[in-house]
Formats: C-alpha cells, sequence, structure tokens
C-alpha cells in the first residue's frame, strides 16, 4: 500500500499575490506544512511501519501527483476521500473527478458520512453492458462479509431521448411495449450475471428514470455503506453508467463508492 498526502502550494492559492519579497518565508512556511503533515499521518494509528515507509508527503497539484503516483506504483485501486459538492463547486469539479477522469484503475471514494469500516449494507449498480459481470465480480468481494445486497439496473425513458414533446407523444403507445421488452431483457441478463457471481438474483431492482438520482435513491432507501459501479461510455441498452453518472453520483451519494473501470 503506498500512501500520498498533497500540499497545494501558496503561490497557486494566492496566485493574484506577489510572493516575491516573502521567498524564504513562504518556502520555509512550505517545507515546514509538509513537515507537520508526515508526522501528523505518521501517528496515525492504523499505519503500520511499511505503510509510513511508503508514505509520500509532497508539493503540487493535487490531480497530477496523486495521478502520477497511481502510474508509478501501477496501483490497481485508488482510495480518496469525496465530499457532496453544491451549488456553483459542482462545476469547479473536484480532485476525486480529476483523478477518475486521468487514470484507469479502480477508485474508491470514502465518504466522511460514512460509519461503517465493514460496508454491511452493499448497492451494486450495473447495466446491460461488458461491465456487468466486472462490476458484479468486484461486488462480490465487498459483499462477503455484508448482511445486505441490494442490486439496481436503471433505465431511462425513451421519451427523454426525442428532441421535442410533440415526438414522443405520438409515439408514448410503442414505447410502452418497447420499455416493457427492454426491461425483460435487461431483467434477464443481470439476473444470470449476478447468479454467475453466487449472488441472489431476488434482490435485483430494475428501475426507471435518471441513473444518478435512481442510484443515489436506492443508496439512501437501502442505508448502503458502499454502492458499487462501473464507469464506461458504452452500454448495450440502457447505457447507464457512463462517466457523467458515476460523477453525479460521486456529487450526491450518501456513502462510500466504488468506481470500477473497464481495463481491470
Amino acid at each position: 500500500m503506498h500512501l500520498i498526502n498533497k500540499v497545494r502550494p501558496a503561490i497557486t492559492i494566492y496566485a493574484d499575490l506577489n510572493f516575491s519579497p516573502l521567498t524564504e518565508t513562504a518556502l520555509d512556511w512550505q517545507r515546514e506544512l509538509l513537515h507537520e503533515n508526515r508526522a501528523y499521518i505518521e501517528r496515525m494509528p492504523e499505519l503500520t511501519a511499511d505503510h509510513a515507509a511508503n508514505l509520500t508527503v509532497i508539493e503540487g497539484n493535487p490531480i497530477y501527483e496523486i495521478s502520477k503516483a497511481i502510474e508509478k506504483n501501477d496501483a490497481s485501486l485508488a482510495v480518496m476521500g469525496v465530499h457532496n459538492r453544491k451549488g456553483f463547486k459542482r462545476l469547479l469539479g473536484s480532485t476525486t473527478h480529476g483523478v477518475l477522469n486521468s487514470t484507469n484503475c479502480d477508485l474508491l471514494a470514502v465518504h466522511p458520512d460514512g460509519t461503517s469500516k465493514t460496508h454491511a449494507r452493499v448497492l451494486v449498480a450495473v447495466d446491460t453492458s461488458d461491465l456487468l459481470d466486472l462490476v458484479v465480480a468486484k461486488a462480490v468481494r465487498y459483499s462477503e462479509s455484508a448482511e445486505r445486497v441490494d442490486i439496481v439496473s436503471v433505465i431511462v425513458p425513451l421519451t427523454q431521448t426525442f428532441p421535442s414533446p410533440e415526438a414522443a407523444i405520438g409515439l408514448q403507445q410503442s414505447f410502452a411495449a418497447l420499455t416493457e421488452d427492454i426491461k425483460k431483457q435487461t431483467s434477464t441478463k443481470i439476473t444470470a450475471a449476478v447468479e454467475r457471481a453466487g449472488l441472489s438474483a431476488s434482490a435485483i431492482d430494475v428501475r426507471m428514470g435518471d441513473p444518478r438520482d435512481e442510484i443515489v435513491a436506492a443508496a439512501k432507501e437501502s442505508q448502503a455503506d458502499l454502492i458499487v459501479m462501473g464507469s464506461s461510455n458504452g452500454g448495450a441498452i440502457n447505457r447507464l453508467l457512463m462517466g457523467s453518472t458515476a460523477r453525479g453520483v460521486l456529487d450526491h451519494t450518501p456513502c462510500d463508492v466504488l468506481i470500477c473501470r473497464e481495463h481491470q
């Protein structure tokens, strides 16, 4: 396990100020901050001597430095904190979003409100894409000690794919029959994948609506400690697990989120 703590240089926070008269003072302050951060992390009771030996405390751009560390260590999983962002801050993105967009490894986003270290309640969000078996297989690892596992798949209403209400209204009757067929095919494919992985198919819930909203709602309803989902631009029927969905869930999640990547 490799640990990295990133300190943003003061000159990037106050980019509009002239630091030249205070260069030495600023450098001393930055060095002291790096030293104090390392000392604080090394005192954490969860860290062993081996973990402390692999601790890196560095200054620079958070997204760049974390992504570079992931690549350097050939990491298969990155664990980071995540905060629900509101209002204008959502437009600015976050370090977690940036790392998710810059790397190909799995990412476990730890929510500050999470109370369970064992993930007793797990919600698995899947679609019918090529990521289905991968996400379910990785969910099994996290659900072996769970007391409850729920599986949700969200189908986007077909009327949302048409550019105008008038076009959609005329096809609503056909949409109803097609939607039922899509739900049936989705349920069949997901059931097969879930049973292959040894999970219970009775926990599957196929919903209609906005994927982000429905996943977050399902997590709240089941009081999930962990959401397991994929991140890919592909999708066979309902194209649930696109990057925008993962980002939306991260912005609104009530719990930890494990984002599974396609290359793993």
